[in-house]
């Protein structure tokens, strides 16, 4: 059965209005991902910097007051370098974005996953 030519035209018109109506979802959808992916990448540089800190003056301070006890002189050591390996990474982290932000704003998109 052939269709007369105005089911054709209403047809092709109803499709693209569905195909226009679902890219524009589509896209404010990958908008709200985007930012709410940007949102958690910036919580969890911050929390590591600032979780960085407090393990390191706890380190700091186990490692001045352990005396002679040579577990707590160690335990102490490691948390004193691991508090300050995750200040690094956090700083260097958020110096990188930043240095990319500057020089190109609006072209760093995070990923599609």
């Amino acid at each position: 059965m052939r269709l007369p030519f105005r089911h054709h035209v209403t047809y092709l018109v109803t499709v693209l209005v569905t195909f226009s109506v679902n890219t524009g979802i589509a896209a404010a959808q990958q908008s709200e991902i985007n930012n709410s992916l940007s949102e958690i990448e910036q919580f969890v540089a911050t929390t590591l910097g600032q979780l960085g800190v407090i393990v390191f003056l706890v380190g700091a301070a186990i490692w001045f007051v352990s005396g002679r006890n040579a577990s707590r002189t160690q335990w102490g050591w490691r948390a004193l370098w691991g508090g300050a390996g995750m200040i690094v990474l956090s700083v260097s982290y958020n110096v990188f974005v930043t240095l990319f932000e500057n020089l190109a704003p609006g072209m760093i998109v995070p990923p599609v996953f």
